[in-house]
């Protein structure tokens, strides 16, 4: 589905949370964007995304460009998990793999924290916090 659909369905229902896959791929812009303007929005990078950008990880942070500027203001506050400031608080670990293979997978999110210098507690959060707190599971 492609993320613009994703932010129609958030706006209208501001209270659920809305997972997209894929980081809207190949939209990955839009769905940042998407992300960064509702609360309630949140993306994985499953299936083929991190295997595409491999040689290239380093450009999500461009595409997860807020983390460094003064994004937010007075008018626009966002709760996020764990109150955490960094863009990439938006991505959710996520898999569309075989169960054999989810170490790969994580491997490739770790390639891209480092890639991009995601902090060590939003790494915490998007490899199961921020899930996690979603769902109501115990810290």
């Amino acid at each position: 589905m492609r993320p613009i659909y994703l932010e129609e369905i958030a706006r209208r229902f501001p209270r659920i949370t809305v997972l997209g896959a894929h980081c809207g791929n190949p939209e990955y812009e839009w769905a940042a964007e998407i992300a960064r303007w509702n609360p309630n929005v949140f993306f994985d990078l499953s299936g083929s995304t991190l295997t595409k950008m491999h040689g290239r990880l380093a450009e999500f942070q461009k595409i997860f460009w807020w983390s460094a500027t003064e994004w937010h203001s007075a008018e626009w506050s966002v709760k996020t998990p764990n109150n955490d400031p960094n863009a990439f608080i938006k991505i959710v670990f996520g898999s569309d793999t075989d169960l054999n293979e989810i170490e790969s997978v994580a491997n490739q999110y770790h390639a891209m924290f480092d890639a991009c210098d995601v902090p060590e507690r939003t790494r915490q959060m998007i490899m199961g916090g921020t899930l996690s707190k979603m769902l109501g599971l115990p810290d």
